[in-house]
């Protein structure tokens, strides 16, 4: 029997099973919301357990302090590490989220009432766990109006919305700051920024990418924001050409050296790295270029580090504590967090 029918089959008996074993309750009243892609998803209007299949809406959950809903971890990575170490709450709920593969039986049996998605996901598996009686809401975050957006959403269907305000004011603070220090930077004064990541130096963010839109709000210009897709390779010889004058090393993966960089005789041309303006982009416990809640800090320490005399009075490891506290519920630095 081929291997995709014993799975579907398997599937499906764990679907019986857990309808099966449920009580004769009367049904749950619910409430139409629509999703980031268009959807509308017929939710439960009092919701006491939730999943996240993706990161993001972990991270959005975590900062309306509604993590205690979660049936299983919804963060991923050396977040999700760093979290376990502190956090004995988070530690104790079931990974599912440790790689790409989602185990979806595992997660029908913690009887989630929402699961949110990420929109890029394959919609054969939003149908999946819709089969399974659970109700599936799309988010994006691809642009930061699309995070605020999903934000705002979370809340309402959450019904936390007072929470979702509380954390786009910050977020909107932190952005506003920004702007307002870098509002008369001269024209001529913008600094040209490559942003490398994840697989390489020659990997680089286009101008379709949440990174491109960070430097914009950092006052820089993205080198490589005329070309199209996501990540796209380049030759040393486009870098030279391009002559940045700042290289951010965006993977927080450690692929980087930077003395191999340095030493390159690809790059001995290059204004950033003559002036050596390469900077390794935080953090080390998480993303800081990935949509909220964290991507506004990136912001922040990216026009920190382009234009330091702007922003002495800027003690960052500090604001990340204090935004890390409040929206993670544990500081940057109780959780390992390093610049």
């Amino acid at each position: 029997m081929p291997k995709a029918i014993i799975w579907t089959l398997s599937f499906l008996q764990i679907i019986f099973l857990f309808q099966g074993c449920q009580p004769n309750l009367p049904p749950e009243k619910k409430i139409p919301v629509t999703d980031q892609l268009g959807r509308v998803v017929m939710v439960p209007e009092h919701i006491e357990r939730i999943a996240a299949l993706h990161h993001f809406g972990g991270k959005i959950i975590h900062a309306l302090g509604q993590q205690d809903k979660m049936v299983c971890q919804g963060i991923l990575g050396r977040e999700a590490l760093a979290l376990e170490k502190v956090d004995s709450t988070f530690a104790a709920i079931p990974r599912q989220l440790r790689s790409s593969t989602i185990n979806v039986e595992g997660l029908i049996s913690l009887r989630p009432q929402v699961i949110f998605i990420y929109a890029s996901r394959d919609e054969s598996a939003i149908e999946l766990f819709e089969n399974a009686g659970i109700s599936v809401f799309a988010i994006s975050g691809e642009t930061l109006e699309e995070s605020f957006q999903a934000v705002k959403i979370l809340g309402k269907v959450l019904n936390c919305e007072d929470a979702a305000t509380r954390y786009l004011t910050e977020c909107q603070g932190l952005l506003d700051m920004v702007h307002n220090r870098l509002a008369d930077l001269p024209p001529k004064d913008r600094l040209r920024v490559m942003f490398s990541g994840p697989k390489s130096v020659y990997s680089v963010a286009t101008g379709h990418m949440l990174q491109d839109q960070m430097l914009g709000h950092a006052a820089a210009d993205n080198v490589a924001g005329d070309l199209p897709g996501y990540w796209a390779t380049v030759s040393p010889e486009q870098i030279s050409q391009w002559n940045p004058d700042v290289i951010f090393l965006g993977s927080s993966l450690d692929l980087y050296e930077k003395d191999k960089i340095f030493n390159s005789p690809h790059f001995k041309t290059v204004k950033a790295i003559r002036n050596k303006r390469v900077y390794s982009f935080p953090s080390n416990i998480g993303w800081w270029d990935f949509p909220a809640p964290n991507c506004v800090l990136g912001i922040v320490w990216s026009a920190r580090t382009l234009y330091p005399g702007r922003f002495r009075d800027i003690d960052m490891t500090a604001l990340a504590d204090e935004f890390y506290t409040r929206y993670v519920g544990h500081s940057f630095t109780a959780m390992g967090g390093k610049l």
